[in-house]
């Protein structure tokens, strides 16, 4: 049972990418006066210094050895396919007593890269991921609100320390977040569904448009609410969701086709111009709408 009463604090952290989600944890911890110092680790000095300029870190390197000295808590918040080979050069560069924890959208490849680079050490390893972003990426995008009211998902395994669990949970509560857990495997799975899915969705809508030339630009024009709607999330960062695509291919590639079955039943009911069947799929599709709202509006699960 983690206990919720523990509040964050740390003299120094470290966050290793400091792009949307890793300048909006810095920014948010920042303003909880939750750190004595956060430090940023990136391969662009422009970028970084501009995260100083922001509020977003207290100072940075391009250096990992030294952006991690010292450092209580590593957050690693890069694209998932650059975990592997930093947790492989981190291992050497911690303290033992020094938390790791990610913000990935993949759990279990992670997971098993984390246990491969860090052994027995692993169980300082405390996997995560916020549901919460933007269209936006970058520096520039960071908000220290940005998780408030949203949900974290932690995926500790049996051999995780409770006690780095805890205070990775109070870390997450202090930017606002609500916290939920469960296994790595079970996360891939249901994230394939909610939100994998529905960003492969919107690259593929916005491709096939793209892709009629000669009425492209007529095809934007005429692009309605409900097309944007859609289509929004496909201003996402496409290296992130590449390498989620490939961390995660088995569940994002069943959830693809269980989505091509459905689009072939109601294909099938459009050609044999089933009004009653294809009313009552949308009118089943509104009440699952509707029943989300709810929840959304409930705030469950917290």
């Amino acid at each position: 049972m983690i206990s919720h009463d523990i509040k964050f604090r740390v003299e120094r952290l470290a966050i290793v990418g400091v792009g949307l989600i890793g300048g909006s944890v810095g920014r948010a911890l920042r303003d909880g006066s939750a750190a004595t110092e956060i430090i940023g680790y990136g391969r662009n000095p422009v970028h970084l210094s501009r995260a100083v300029e922001l509020g977003l870190v207290d100072g940075w390197s391009t250096v990992l050895s030294d952006a991690v000295a010292g450092a209580e808590v590593v957050m690693v918040a890069t694209p998932v396919g650059a975990m592997p080979g930093l947790f492989t050069r981190l291992v050497d560069l911690v303290s033992p007593t020094c938390i790791v924890t990610d913000a990935g959208s993949v759990k279990k490849k992670v997971v098993d890269a984390a246990r491969a680079s860090f052994g027995r050490s692993v169980a300082r390893f405390v996997p995560g991921h916020p549901i919460a972003g933007l269209e936006q990426s970058g520096v520039e995008a960071a908000t220290g609100d940005l998780f408030r009211g949203h949900k974290v998902i932690l995926t500790p395994t049996p051999d995780t320390d409770p006690k780095a669990v805890a205070q990775i949970d109070s870390l997450w509560r202090t930017t606002g977040a609500q916290l939920m857990d469960m296994s790595p495997e079970r996360h891939d799975r249901l994230l394939a569904l909610t939100s994998h899915l529905p960003h492969m969705l919107a690259y593929a809508l916005v491709n096939l448009l793209a892709d009629q030339a000669q009425d492209e630009g007529e095809c934007f024009d005429l692009a309605a609410g409900g097309f944007y709607d859609i289509s929004r999330i496909a201003s996402s960062d496409p290296v992130m969701w590449r390498d989620i695509c490939l961390h995660n291919a088995d569940e994002v590639l069943a959830r693809i086709g269980e989505y091509q079955d459905m689009v072939a039943r109601l294909a099938a009911l459009v050609k044999v111009k089933d009004a009653e069947g294809l009313e009552q799929m949308f009118r089943k599709a509104r009440g699952a709408r509707s029943r989300i709202e709810d929840r959304r509006k409930d705030g469950a699960p917290g």
